[in-house]
């Protein structure tokens, strides 16, 4: 080795890994094994790194050590800067993919060679200092001897070297102790590893990190760790009587050689020429804010590709990337492009000096509506795509499982922290399926809540389980700043959850009801909701044909037949076509003629049909992540400051109706980036700007119009029952006006909803919600009193306190 690594060939191999580490003054040598193994062609050196690898590791040290030192000394302190350090050389070998392993499958067999796992660090203990030789002084003959401490192991020596002396008392020598930092993480299997293995939770490894090598990754980061697996005495971990019936058993741990956390490799951001604006720098990194850590240096390969799929779908990258999202579930254009610009995400900056509040980038989208409508794939679709994606179920999610948990570490008793799931996703997206059932405790047990209910002493809707005030202050407080602020244990943290939060939830009644509002349909707070940049209400309307060419379609999936897969999806295109594309709500229109985002969406070509893979979706979205920062050109402004400015205007005034505030600006800002990125685009567009207004348009607006034109949060969803309501409480007001009573049959009412021709679905449920409400009281006989006919005065009706209710109670 030392004749290999003092010709020109092995001095390339140092000089590309050679570095000085100033602050421990260490030479570290980084040696890709594949490069190694190519150039020397040696199967002894491959042999002995299997087998034997600490004295293959040493072997390597010292032939390096040789030549930097004797035979190219000038040439080494040509590359390291503040010269040579008289220390031995840290080989850190990477790149051994003959060693690769999964956490899983690490057994015993795998003890003491080298090995290379990969995983998410879920948690990171404190650096401490570990004392690796110490000499001890004999207090019979005062004879000095060195002590080297393997694996930690305090071992001072048993008996005295001295001749002639048998002493065993010894007296340490701590000026003489040499120490050097240390520190321990846990590192979780990736969740492709263990997608496969029903039933089996996510398997974890401890690695021991020494010297350079701490501190350099994050919880949340994806690394690749090349170590030797090591084993520890479970009676070190184990106190008080069961260290006695521990003395045989052994955990596996992996003593890093080398660690590296996937990082982009993506230059930092231009700053705004007016100085005003600057994209948020960091202290410890290089790269932009919206680029996921577990992203590598894009190859060759992906560049090429990415630059085939701009140019093939050059202004049509974005319908393209709708398509190409979870092609199984079809229709629902709208929801698929509100997911595909949150994973795209907006820009991350900084008001004023970097030391400001940052203004998030991050985008969240809630899809709630009737179940069977395929949100969950949609979400499971869009956590494959996303280059840093977690999907969780709220169910099974507590508020430490979402943010950050605290434990006490065995073995060094100091509290460290352990990742939940938003810290996972930090610079991602986190996926929180069945968002509705993240509830704590109930209230009362299940069968006192059923016979109170059916007693009729307690109201249904106390009969709701009360939802997790912790949980959702952590979203809350994550959603809107993109930090998890921690104080547990003596512990005050701050750690980043910059991740973009798609949810979907179901009903509380298991279906949708048009007569309440989300937040009580969801049972969701308003607060939470606002942290919402979309929220899609999905219905499933009867429809007979569609259902006919619809479960065509799903049973072509299911029984893998592709040919009738395709044609059963195009029937449905065409059975699309033939009703005609709703029309978006033109309440808010701008005067230009250009075709809705929706009918765009709509649009399928030979290319659509092949959609691209979601590995090279994923590479696209964090390409454009790390190196497209838009500005928003002053058309887009416009734009966004006149739909802004109506939606103003449009806005209920009263003080209980929920205001359009500068987060709905903010939103619409952040959409247009993304928009914008999926072109590859350094300039926010007009058209970017109107294709957002579109998703807006479709996703609030047509939910939120009253009957008046009036902009009301609460209504979503019943605005056609309110209009229905009115209509029928005013012609039942002069009816009894007529007749001059107030009280009316139920034939009556049946009379008059047929007269008026209604278009309510169920004329029985429309007249119990109004009998709910207050509008009409049940008296005996099947008769009701009209409430909004005075009894005293039947010439008068009270038009405004119906007009006030109507709106409050539908």
């Amino acid at each position: 080795m030392i004749a290999f690594f003092a010709s020109e060939v092995g001095w390339q191999v140092i000089g590309s890994g050679l570095h000085h580490d100033l602050s421990r003054q260490l030479l570290i040598l980084e040696i890709d094994l594949e490069v190694l193994r190519e150039r020397t062609n040696s199967k002894d050196l491959m042999a002995a790194m299997e087998c034997q690898p600490l004295e293959c590791l040493a072997c390597l040290s010292a032939a390096s050590s040789e030549v930097i030192f004797f035979h190219h000394l000038e040439r080494a302190k040509g590359l390291t800067k503040g010269g040579l350090p008289e220390a031995k050389i840290r080989i850190r070998i990477v790149n051994y993919p003959e060693s690769v392993m999964q956490i899983r499958s690490m057994k015993a067999s795998a003890i003491g060679r080298l090995v290379t796992v990969c995983g998410t660090v879920v948690r990171i203990g404190v650096v401490r200092p570990r004392i690796t030789q110490m000499d001890f002084t004999c207090n019979k003959c005062s004879t000095t001897s060195t002590r080297k401490f393997e694996d930690g192991k305090y071992t001072p020596p048993t008996a005295c070297p001295g001749e002639g002396c048998r002493s065993k008392s010894f007296t340490p020598l701590k000026s003489t102790a040499h120490s050097i930092d240390w520190q321990k993480i846990r590192v979780q299997e990736l969740q492709s590893a263990h997608r496969d293995s029903s039933g089996q939770i996510p398997r974890t490894i401890e690695v021991e990190l020494k010297e350079d090598l701490v501190d350099s990754c994050t919880a949340g980061d994806v690394v690749t760790i090349v170590g030797i697996v090591k084993v520890i005495n479970t009676e070190a971990l184990a106190g008080g009587q069961k260290a006695n019936n521990t003395k045989a058993l052994f955990l596996l741990y992996i003593h890093a050689v080398s660690i590296v956390a996937k990082r982009s490799s993506a230059i930092r951001a231009a700053k705004r020429s007016d100085g005003r604006l600057k994209a948020e720098e960091s202290d410890t990194e290089q790269m932009d804010e919206s680029v996921p850590p577990n992203v590598t240096s894009f190859s060759n390969r992906d560049l090429q590709f990415i630059v085939k799929f701009h140019s093939d779908f050059a202004g049509h990258q974005f319908r393209h990337m709708v398509h190409a999202l979870c092609p199984s579930i079809y229709g629902h254009e709208l929801e698929k492009a509100g997911l595909v610009l949150a994973l795209l995400g907006g820009v991350r900056k900084c008001v004023g000096t970097l030391d400001a509040v940052p203004l998030r980038g991050d985008i969240h989208v809630l899809m709630c509506g009737d179940p069977g409508l395929g949100k969950s794939q949609l979400l499971q679709a869009a956590a494959a795509v996303a280059p840093r994606g977690i999907y969780v179920c709220g169910n099974t999610s507590t508020s430490a499982g979402l943010t950050v948990t605290v434990v006490k570490d065995a073995v060094t008793g100091d509290h460290v922290f352990e990742a939940g799931a938003l810290v996972l996703a930090d610079r991602g997206a986190c996926c929180i399926d069945e968002f509705e059932k993240m509830t704590s405790e109930h209230q009362a047990s299940p069968s006192a809540r059923h016979i109170l209910s059916a007693s009729g002493s307690m109201h249904e809707d106390c009969c709701r389980p009360c939802r997790t005030v912790k949980a959702l202050h952590a979203l809350l407080a994550t959603m809107e700043q993109g930090e998890v602020a921690v104080a547990r244990a003596g512990i005050c943290a701050t750690l980043p959850a910059r991740t973009s939060v798609l949810a979907a939830a179901n009903p509380v009644g298991g279906r949708w009801n048009r007569g309440k509002t989300v937040q009580q349909n969801l049972g969701l707070s308003a607060p939470m909701l606002s942290r919402f940049d979309l929220i899609f209400v999905m219905r499933d309307a009867p429809d007979a044909a569609l259902d006919q060419r619809l479960s065509e379609h799903v049973l072509a999936l299911h029984s893998g037949q592709v040919d009738r897969a395709h044609l059963a999806k195009q029937r449905l295109r065409e059975h699309r076509a033939a009703r005609g594309v709703p029309a978006c709500s033109n309440a808010l229109a701008g005067p230009s003629g250009r075709a809705p985002l929706e009918e765009q969406l709509l649009v399928y070509t030979a290319a659509d049909e092949d959609p691209v893979p979601p590995q090279l979706l994923r590479k696209y979205i964090a390409y454009a992540r790390a190196h497209v920062h838009p500005v928003l050109s002053d058309d887009a402004k416009q734009v966004l400051k006149e739909f802004y400015l109506e939606l103003r205007r449009k806005a209920v005034g009263s003080v209980d109706s929920a205001p359009i505030t500068t987060r709905q600006l903010e939103s619409l800002v952040r959409l247009a980036e993304a928009r914008a990125r999926a072109d590859l685009r350094q300039e926010v567009t007009r058209a970017d700007a109107e294709d957002v207004v579109d998703i807006m348009k479709a996703c609030l607006l047509d939910k939120l119009l009253d009957d008046t034109g009036v902009l009301d949060f609460r209504s979503t969803g019943s605005k056609s029952k309110q209009k229905e309501a009115k209509r029928f409480m005013g012609a039942l007001a002069k009816r009894c006006q007529l007749a001059g009573s107030n009280l009316i049959t139920t034939a009556q009412l049946y009379s008059l909803a047929d007269d008026l021709d209604l278009a309510v679905p169920d004329t029985d449920a429309f007249i119990s919600e109004l009998n709910e409400a207050g509008e009409l009281l049940k008296k005996g006989g099947n008769s009701y009193q009209v409430q909004c006919v005075s009894s005293a005065s039947l010439g008068s009706t009270q038009t405004q306190s119906q007009s006030a209710s109507l709106q409050m109670r539908f």
